[in-house]
């Protein structure tokens, strides 16, 4: 017979037989001393990680702008007119060099921005490892580890909607002018449905909030819930229900959408270069995640329940 802390099914502590034990709140760790101090620890690690990614990433985005407009062809023509003028008057008339050194920080602190989201990534993700392997060994059941899963995906999720995505650039080293740059454009899902709502989009916008941000976000909430109120029948209703609108979420569409339009813009020929961001890493894991902890939720539950039947 097996222990009830090896099984996912035991009986509970309020008498309910065959109740998957990962419904239940309470739960003593396993195996791994310090795991009810560590667990907690690396998540607030992973929130720290999570909100630093978005920051970095924030400020590399900004850099790249600022940039950009140094490099738009209009500037691009003043600055000629400046580095003739410098040349001119012997460095007498010193702005072009001003602004190339100018423009050099820039590119300086876009390269170490760029370089910090990358090592917060691999934190993250690092973390986010750490936090599965730490679950199982604690806690040894599939729900709990079904729960850490949707934990981390709500975090990536959040990073994900808020950070950028993809970066789009029109650019050509001109005669005279040298690197110029055309167009220019970094969006994430959230900046692109703002866009698309000012831009007078309003009905496209919203079908993008709901099937990308609104359902995402409730089935994730709601599958989360299921761990403090487990039996509870409006609870059941609306697992049941978030378990069939998650089938019409774009998430994982827009995931394959982002990398068709990166490989489509990355061939190196042509006007146009695209730059995956850190967003779609962090959007593409709350997909992955979040998909294989609601499929192990539900079938444990229908377990769970024909154990109660029997």
């Amino acid at each position: 017979m097996l222990e009830p802390a090896r099984t996912a099914f035991a009986v509970s502590e309020d008498g309910n037989p065959g109740l998957p034990m990962g419904f239940r709140r309470g739960g003593k760790d396993s195996s791994v001393p310090g795991g009810g101090f560590l667990l907690p620890l690396l998540f607030a690690a992973l929130l720290f990680s999570g909100w630093k990614t978005w920051e970095q990433a924030g400020a590399y985005e900004r850099e790249t702008l600022t940039i950009i407009e140094q490099l738009e062809a209009g500037t691009q023509l003043e600055t000629a007119g400046k580095q003739l003028l410098e040349t001119i008057t012997l460095g007498l008339y010193d702005d072009y060099s001003r602004q190339m050194e100018v423009l050099t920080r820039h590119k300086e602190l876009q390269q170490a921005y760029r370089s910090s989201v990358s090592i917060m990534t691999g934190v993250f993700l690092s973390l986010a490892l750490l936090l599965l392997l730490f679950t199982w060994a604690a806690r040894r059941r599939w729900l709990d580890l079904a729960y850490m899963m949707l934990g981390i995906a709500l975090v990536s999720l959040v990073v994900g909607l808020t950070t950028p995505i993809l970066a789009v650039e029109a650019s050509r080293d001109l005669p005279v002018l040298g690197e110029t740059v055309f167009q220019f454009q970094s969006k994430g899902i959230m900046s692109t449905i703002a866009a698309l709502g000012e831009h007078g989009n309003l009905w496209l916008a919203a079908l993008l909030l709901v099937f990308s941000v609104v359902i995402p976000v409730l089935k994730t909430l709601i599958a989360a819930a299921t761990f403090f109120a487990s039996t509870h029948p409006l609870l059941e209703r609306a697992f049941h229900i978030s378990h069939h609108l998650g089938k019409w979420s774009m998430a994982d569409v827009f995931v394959v959408a982002i990398l068709v339009a990166f490989f489509a813009n990355s061939s190196g020929e042509g006007l146009t270069q695209a730059e995956v961001q850190a967003g779609l890493w962090f959007f593409a894991l709350y997909v992955i995640l979040s998909l294989v902890a609601t499929q192990l939720i539900s079938r444990l539950r229908d377990v769970g329940q024909r154990q109660i039947a029997m």
